[in-house]
């Protein structure tokens, strides 16, 4: 399936042209085109290369949300807080269940635990009744799996014996969670299926300049930016503006004055960790000493902390994990829960992304409530133009019918309705040999249809988004080397690109997953 050129793109109009191809960008795409529109995705880099693949992963049944951070008068205080919490903790219960049951072959469930103590903005017996209407309000369609331990009862829970202060400790309690397995696949689900119901997308393009057009739209321009020269014009009806990080940056191309900031760039990084075998599949969520948010997942047969909290200002496409972000949740992993005891040698790789978290002037990290935000901007000076701040990926489906309903009350289809689809697509059959010798995970066969069907460029893409490899185990150079030769032929490499992929791969792994390459692991 070869993508289209921009030489075919140049003059074509739109009824809607989305800029960013995270998972926003693409499950707006599937939903635009499902509903009739013509659409034109694009993505300057590869699709899910920025916040999508940096994200926490977690499938929430928003318990977490109906807790109050300080006071357990807070939320009598200020009745706006509550009502978003209870709208979040609502929108997470539903959208967990909705994708449990259309897509259940892309999340894992597994147990989190979290402590309660004297002194906390709630006790145990609100939790208890905030599980209870959850699960009522969500008609018993996912069973939260809820208990709440008693402190003389939890000696032998999960992560407990491991705690600084078991003393003021009142409760522990323990839901049934869930976590996308694994976004980035997901995310190209969604622009495959785009592309099926009519979409045009293509990444490794960027919305090089924007300005509005004599019959009311948007004029784009598009570079490749694999090949700069290569250039094109498009229109649209309606603008998307899916660019996560880069949301205020691509508003400020429109030229327009006075358009408000929208964004908070916030940067986390997760390291990756191998804890005794009996933790498989069991998570916990505290707090770090800034009474932030430090969870402890499992990813498989491995587990996953973090996230750090950081303003970030730096270059949005250079961010990567630092070893002060690593020491930074060693520390903090290790004042919550003492007894598990990390080191940096336990540590098999890290990652960092910035978070798009929408802006507002009383909270310098942003409104944390303020989910998959969608700002419509025609008032602001922007006809037609439509943005999507804190994009939570739990929220994507939910957030792209609000966008087709949003975009419907200014633009009209101009195509008949298709259902969308949420299934895995199949993958190729057949006896060929395995990327990594002994898994089963991904064979080269998998490698060529990425590159032909999937519209993968370069081993970073085939690895890490395509298949189930780079997230999951250590990448041996031998495997690399393999992949590598697989994709040439199919991707017109010649002997010298295929040897620069090959370093890039390796380079990447290191500069932005602080991995050799050469310590085994395995997630899965």
């Amino acid at each position: 399936m070869t993508r289209t050129t921009l030489t075919q793109l140049h003059g074509r109009a739109f009824d809607a042209v989305i800029v960013g191809g995270g998972i926003s960008g693409a499950s707006a795409a599937q939903h635009l085109a499902a509903a009739g529109y013509s659409v034109l995705l694009v993505e300057k880099n590869d699709y899910a290369s920025a916040a999508t693949s940096r994200s926490g992963r977690l499938l929430h049944c928003g318990l977490r949300y109906l807790g109050p951070a300080y006071s357990p008068w807070e939320f009598l205080r200020d009745p706006r807080k509550l009502t978003k919490a209870v709208s979040a903790a609502w929108r997470s219960i539903r959208s967990s269940s909705e994708f449990v049951r259309t897509s259940p072959g892309r999340q894992r469930p597994m147990n989190v635990y979290a402590v309660i103590e004297r002194g906390m903005a709630y006790r145990g017996w609100q939790v208890d009744i905030g599980a209870r209407l959850l699960q009522w309000a969500n008609l018993n369609r996912q069973s939260l799996g809820y208990r709440r331990f008693r402190a003389g009862r939890s000696a032998e829970l999960p992560y407990v014996g491991w705690l600084r202060d078991t003393g003021r400790m009142t409760d522990v309690i323990r839901i049934r969670d869930r976590q996308f397995w694994w976004p980035e696949r997901i995310c190209i689900d969604a622009v495959m299926d785009a592309q099926r119901l009519g979409a045009v997308v293509r990444n490794y393009t960027e919305a090089s300049g924007l300005e509005r057009s004599a019959a009311g739209g948007w004029q784009v321009r598009l570079a490749d930016t694999l090949s700069p020269n290569d250039t094109a014009e498009v229109s649209g009806k309606a603008l998307l503006n899916m660019a996560g990080p880069w949301i205020d940056r691509l508003n400020r191309m429109t030229g327009q004055d006075g358009v408000p900031r929208k964004i908070v760039a916030v940067k986390g990084v997760h390291i990756l960790v191998r804890l005794p075998d009996r933790l498989r599949g069991e998570g916990f969520m505290g707090f770090n000493r800034m009474n932030e948010g430090l969870t402890c997942l499992p990813w498989g047969e491995m587990h996953f902390v973090g996230p750090t909290e950081t303003l970030y200002d730096g270059d949005l496409d250079d961010v990567r994990p630092e070893e002060a972000d690593v020491r930074e949740i060693l520390e903090e992993v290790n004042h919550l829960l003492p007894g598990i005891g990390l080191t940096r040698g336990d540590v098999r790789q890290a990652w960092a992304g910035v978070r798009p978290i929408t802006y507002h002037p009383d909270f310098p990290k942003g409104d944390r409530m303020s989910f998959s935000k969608l700002h419509d901007m025609t008032d602001e000076g922007l006809p037609n133009v439509f943005t999507l701040t804190w994009a939570a990926i739990m929220f994507h489906r939910s957030a792209a019918r609000e966008i087709v309903a949003a975009v419907g009350r200014r633009v009209a289809p101009s195509g008949a309705p298709r259902a969308p689809s949420f299934a895995p697509p199949p993958r190729p059959r057949g006896a060929a040999p395995p990327v990594i010798e002994g898994s089963d995970a991904a064979t080269l066969d998998d490698v060529v249809h990425a590159v032909t069907q999937e519209q993968a460029r370069g081993l970073v893409d085939i690895l890490f988004r395509r298949l189930p490899v780079g997230w999951f185990m250590s990448v041996p150079p031998d495997a690399v080397e393999c992949a590598a030769r697989a994709a040439a032929g199919p991707a017109a490499w010649s002997e010298a690109q295929t040897r620069q992929e090959i370093r890039a791969f390796r380079d990447y792994v290191a500069r932005y997953h602080l991995d050799d390459g050469l310590t085994p692991w395995a997630a899965a």
